[in-house]
């Protein structure tokens, strides 16, 4: 077949005369200034013009019917004759039945005999494969019309065929083979048009259209004809066609009627005047409209009609410029109540059509199909809807890029395009428009897992500058990976265009995509002139976290003072920088830096802290009190170190460590204390070395705090301390009476007393001496009553324990000798046997134990070293 357009077809396939070639390319002309003013439909048809054999066939005869089925084209001439067809128009099979033009073709169901009428009054039924039930008949008046029962080709069918003449005749296998004709209707006109579908025909005459039951042989309804009578019927002949076995449409002239046959519903309870014989099944109009052009055939498309059109007002003046409106055109209409919406329409370049009236064209129907055949004395065109193949290119001749994508993804029916295909085309006019966000985003979508493409891509958008666009929407290792370079290319993009974007994408890909090192590098090249761009250094340091540099990273981030550095040192782990870099993180925040330290002495261990804070005192000693008070077993070997620290900066802490604590260097911290003259602190050095008189000096000497050296001396109680202060409060009338009134308890008072100057007076001497007795006699209480509380808990004891030995232990019946296994008690004897019974509850019978044994010591226990373990 050779493929031509609907409204610009190709003047070599329409006509042979060269001038219809300049009439075409003027009537598209006036076409695209059509389309510049109001938006173009999509069409509904695509249209194939039936070439091979045919065509030399029509260049010496003329078309002049037409019938289809799915394996077989049948076309009749105006010589007579009918050619057998495949659908590429190659002669299969060519019969001459009539002399006249061949006014109407028909086939059964199975497409295996061909019913033909002619001018000439000859009716032949003819079988393509086989002479029976062949038929030939000659009328008393020409024949317009002939139709072939659907099932004629079943052998119990009756073979029945129908002929119009001014009569319609049906005609039915009878006995021996012979044709028994039966009258279906007497008309004044001819049967101008014919079509059986099940049990129904429908005919046309110029009276109207009449629809019979072929089962009953009854007419069930007349649609008769109501548009102009100034349209004579032999130019504007009537159309029938059958969608179906239960609905009809009818064309002709300027109207067109949708009918439907529904079955009759009769209610015997319901009694109704008139007649009680109607018919079961009635014919209703269910769409019914007229044209503002002729009808020249009809069809069904789904839920819409495909009408054969020819204008009503055809200006010959504009002829001369390509606008010629003799053309027909093939519309698809919506049917609506009283009127129709036009759906598409084609303006078809048919050969010879300035020569044609309505009268001349033809469609028949293929429903099945979906096809529809064209058909005028010089040409044969075929219409089909339009694949989604051919949507799409409609779809990207008309720039509707993004609805051909969707077709390409819906459809299963597309054969010669792609998703990738109408993508890229799609992709191209993107760029063109320079709508580039919109063709980064389309890349998603077609580009799919596509290396090559991807990276074809990449360049594209880098010749117009626009990668950054692109960058959001590269694939980032799901599938696909492109290489190294290409991500590099796009990075170093953004570095010079935008350092944002730049941020960003360096925050969303992973780092193994790239060469970390060759971007860092860049980075810094661009640094070095811009040393104070933060948001190139918050990237820097995500770019060396890529390639676990964290020291690096972090050091970036504490420059920028970023508040989120800890949640950075949690979210990846970087606590193995934290002591190289803890100077900086306890200037940003020392508690903080504290927390971590001390959670996780594991990586940040104490001895590199010290060391990197060791010139920074006050933030040496933060870290040492924290770890001191929350593991101090992590802080003994730094005590030393604190010790110094709490004297310079906390010295309220110093002494409750210097008291609890003994992993400090002593002398270091006596030398410490000394030097600053913490008297308190170097007393308690002095005294946990051993050198208490030293320390009691200082109290005299130095605190002269008399109590503070009683309570040392009765700490320590050495003689040799009490002895120095005995000394040094003799001739010190006021500490002579201090002490009298404190160590009476402590040592012996004659110790002072006998020392006291004779004649020296001292205030308060007889009370300090009453106090002393009394404190005597005091403790002469406390000793006598210790005394008394002993002997009393002795004697109560030893009570206990006479009565616990000669508490009474019971034997029962079935207590067993622990020396022989037998009863110690046997009652049929009547009399109770020596019984021997020991603290451990074993049981004997005095003969049982021998006489050398020791009569306290059972036998059991004496041998069960356990037992006698616990004993003792």
């Amino acid at each position: 077949m050779e493929e031509s357009s609907a409204s610009l077809p190709s003047s070599q396939d329409l006509k042979d005369d060269p001038q219809d070639e300049e009439e075409v390319e003027t009537e598209e002309g006036e076409d695209s200034e059509d389309e510049d003013s109001e938006e173009e439909e999509e069409p509904k048809l695509k249209y194939e013009r039936i070439s091979g054999d045919l065509r030399e066939i029509l260049k010496k005869d003329g078309a002049s019917c037409i019938s289809a089925n799915s394996k077989l084209i049948i076309v009749g001439t105006n010589w007579g004759r009918i050619h057998v067809l495949d659908h590429q128009g190659n002669k299969v099979k060519e019969f001459s039945p009539h002399s006249n033009p061949v006014t109407m073709l028909d086939m059964d169901a199975n497409g295996d005999y061909i019913a033909s009428c002619s001018h000439d009054r000859k009716v032949v039924i003819q079988g393509l494969y086989t002479t029976e039930n062949s038929h030939s008949l000659v009328m008393d008046s020409p024949v317009r019309s002939v139709a072939l029962d659907p099932v004629y080709f079943k052998p119990r069918s009756g073979r029945r065929f129908v002929v119009g003449t001014n009569k319609v005749i049906l005609y039915e296998k009878a006995l021996f083979g012979q044709l028994r004709p039966t009258i279906l209707s007497e008309s004044s006109g001819p049967a101008r048009a014919m079509k059986w579908a099940g049990q129904f025909l429908a005919w046309a005459t110029d009276s109207g259209v009449r629809v019979m039951d072929m089962n009953t042989k009854t007419v069930i309804t007349l649609i008769k004809r109501d548009h102009s009578l100034a349209l004579p019927c032999d130019q504007y002949p009537p159309h029938l066609c059958w969608p179906d076995d239960r609905t009809l449409i009818v064309g002709w002239g300027d109207s067109v009627k949708v009918c439907r046959v529904r079955d009759r519903v009769t209610n015997p309870s319901q009694l109704a005047p008139g007649p009680v014989d109607l018919p079961p099944h009635y014919l209703e109009i269910v769409y019914m409209f007229t044209t503002d052009f002729y009808v020249c055939g009809v069809g069904p498309l789904d839920e819409h009609l495909v009408v054969l059109a020819y204008n009503k007002q055809t200006d010959l003046s504009l002829a001369s410029l390509g606008v010629d409106s003799r053309r027909p055109q093939m519309r698809v209409l919506e049917p609506l109540q009283g009127t129709f919406e036009e759906i598409s329409k084609d303006v078809l370049g048919i050969r010879c059509y300035q020569e044609y009236k309505p009268a001349n064209y033809h469609l028949e129907c293929l429903v099945e199909d979906r096809q529809f055949y064209i058909v005028c004395p010089q040409d044969v065109v075929v219409a089909k809807p339009r694949s989604a193949d051919d949507r799409i290119e409609w779809l990207l001749e008309h720039d509707k890029h993004a609805e051909a994508l969707e077709v390409v993804k819906t459809s299963r029916e597309v054969q010669r395009y792609t998703l990738l295909s109408v993508g890229r085309v799609y992709l191209d006019h993107l760029m063109s428009r320079g709508s580039f966000q919109d063709a980064a985003k389309l890349c998603t979508q077609i580009l799919g897992s596509d290396k090559a493409l991807w990276e074809e891509a990449v360049v594209r958008f880098n010749c117009v500058r626009q990668l950054r666009v692109l960058s959001p929407h590269l694939p980032l290792g799901h599938g696909v990976n492109l290489d190294p370079a290409v991500y590099q290319m796009v990075l170093l993009d953004l570095l010079q265009t935008d350092h944002q974007g730049f941020l960003q994408v360096v925050q969303d890909w992973p780092g193994h995509l790239y060469n970390v090192s060759f971007v860092i590098n860049a980075v810094l090249e661009t640094l070095a002139r811009n040393t104070n761009n933060m948001t190139l250094l918050q990237a820097l340091a995500h770019l060396y976290s890529n390639i676990d540099k964290h020291d690096k990273a972090l050091a970036i981030y504490l420059k920028l003072k970023h508040k989120d550095v800890f949640h950075l040192i949690a979210r990846h782990n970087l606590y193995g920088c934290v002591a190289k870099h803890v100077v900086d993180l306890m200037v940003l925040d020392s508690s903080a830096t504290l927390e971590i330290c001390c959670s996780h002495v594991d990586i940040v261990p104490p001895d590199t802290v010290v060391f990197a804070l060791s010139s920074h005192q006050q933030f040496l000693y933060k870290y040492l009190d924290a770890l001191f008070e929350r593991r101090r077993e992590l802080s003994k070997r730094y005590h030393s170190q604190l010790v110094t620290l709490y004297a310079d900066l906390d010295r309220k802490k110093l002494l409750p460590l210097l008291i609890t604590s003994s992993s400090y260097d002593l002398r270091a911290a006596l030398q410490v204390c000394q030097a600053r003259c913490l008297n308190a602190e170097t007393i308690h050095l002095l005294a946990r070395m051993g050198n208490t008189m030293e320390a009691l000096h200082i109290i005299l000497v130095e605190e002269q705090d008399l109590e503070w050296a009683i309570r040392f001396c009765k700490e320590h109680d050495d003689v040799d301390l009490w002895s120095r202060l005995i000394n040094y409060a003799l001739d010190k009338p006021d500490c002579v009476r201090e002490l009298l009134l404190n160590i009476g308890t402590h040592i012996d008072p004659l110790l002072i007393i006998n020392q006291i100057p004779k004649g020296m007076e001292i205030p308060g001497l007889r009370d300090a001496l009453v106090k002393i007795l009394h404190d005597y006699h005091l403790q002469i209480e406390l000793r006598t009553g210790c005394q008394r509380i002993l002997v009393s808990d002795s004697s109560n004891l030893l009570t206990k324990l006479v009565s616990a030995q000669n508490a009474a232990h019971p034997v029962y019946g079935d207590t067993e000798c622990a020396a022989c296994n037998k009863r110690v008690l046997n009652p049929s004897r009547g009399e109770l046997p020596g019984l021997v019974v020991f603290a451990c509850r074993h049981v004997y019978h005095q003969d049982c134990i021998p006489e050398d044994s020791q009569q306290d010591v059972c036998l059991v226990c004496r041998n069960d070293k356990k037992r006698l373990f616990l004993t003792l």
